[in-house]
Parts: C-alpha cells; structure tokens; sequence
C-alpha cells in the first residue's frame, strides 16, 4: 500500500518480469515530476530505469507508466491515455492464418452495423505476412478491429477489439459482443 492508494493490479507482474518492487517503480517516477508527465515521457523515464536483463523492456516501460497512471489517479483500468477506453478478446483457432482471416472476412461480409451502431467506414482489410486486419469504424467514432496472425504452422490467433469508447459501460458490452463474434468462426 502506498500514500497514494493500493498497489496497482499488474504490480505482481511488472515486479516479476522487472525485478523492481513496485514501490521502487513509484519512486523512481515521481522523482522524475511523474505526477506532470505526459504518458510517452513517464514510459521514457520506465524505459531509462528498466534493468538492462529486462526482455521486451519497451513493452514492460509502457506497463509501468499505465500503471503509474493508475496509482496516482489519472485514468482507471481499461482507459488509453487520451482518455478514451478500450477493450479486447482473444482466441486461438485452428487453420493457417490465411484460412481464419478469409472466414472472417466471410462471416462479416459487407456489413452495415455492428451491434447496432451504423458503419460509417469499411469494412477495410490489411496485411502483411505475419498479420492480417479488418476494421470498421462506427457512428459512435469507436472502431471494431480484428487481428489474425499465426500462432503455429496450424493454429492462429485472433484479436478482436473496439477502440475509442467514450463511455467505460461500453467496455464489457463490447467485450461480450468480440468473445461472441470469434466463438461464430
């Protein structure tokens, strides 16, 4: 427990994959100004104190700096740092990469709504070798993303998401709805 309130919930793993306490995380940040820092310059202060044996140090900096933002009270769990929230839900499906992404691609079509809200742009595809993206963005100015990328030779992920939610009500509607979604592939 510290001054500001109780330890974040991705202290026990940020402490695990760091090696740092979170208590000492906390110090290091607020003796940076962290409580007036923008989110890019507190995951650059994380990322200046990240132990050099730290794997993906640049992935485990951002996680430091959200949960910072957390601890002192500047967005809550779920909420981006432009205050907006979002969400996800993933699977993993057999069949290549290529094979998941075509059903989706199937199972959608050209829709004109998504959970009732009207499309008002896509659906739109992208890829490269290692991913392949759908996304729609909806009247609410949310956008419903979906993520394919392989996992194995024979089985892929997938990752469905809907960003820029104003409301954080909204989160676990959508969260619902994406689980709902891959289950029909």
């Amino acid at each position: 427990m510290s001054a500001r309130g109780a330890d974040p919930g991705r202290a026990p793993a940020i402490t695990q994959a760091t090696g740092v306490e979170w208590g000492r995380w906390a110090e290091i940040l607020d003796g940076a100004g962290g409580a007036d820092l923008p989110h890019k310059e507190l995951a650059q202060a994380a990322h200046a104190a990240m132990p050099a044996a730290v794997e993906n140090a640049g992935w485990w900096a951002q996680s430091v700096a959200v949960a910072y933002e957390q601890w002192i009270g500047r967005r809550i769990p779920g909420q981006a740092h432009d205050g907006t929230f979002q969400v996800s839900a993933t699977r993993t499906m057999p069949g290549t990469m290529r094979e998941v992404f075509d059903r989706w691609c199937e199972l959608t079509g050209d829709l004109t709504e998504l959970d009732g809200l009207t499309v008002t742009d896509g659906p739109r595809t992208s890829g490269t070798d290692k991913r392949l993206h759908w996304g729609v963005t909806l009247a609410d100015g949310s956008r419903g993303n979906v993520d394919v990328s392989p996992k194995s030779a024979d089985k892929t992920l997938v990752a469905a998401s809907q960003v820029n939610l104003t409301n954080p009500d909204d989160v676990e509607r959508w969260r619902a709805f994406w689980k709902g979604r891959i289950k029909e592939l």
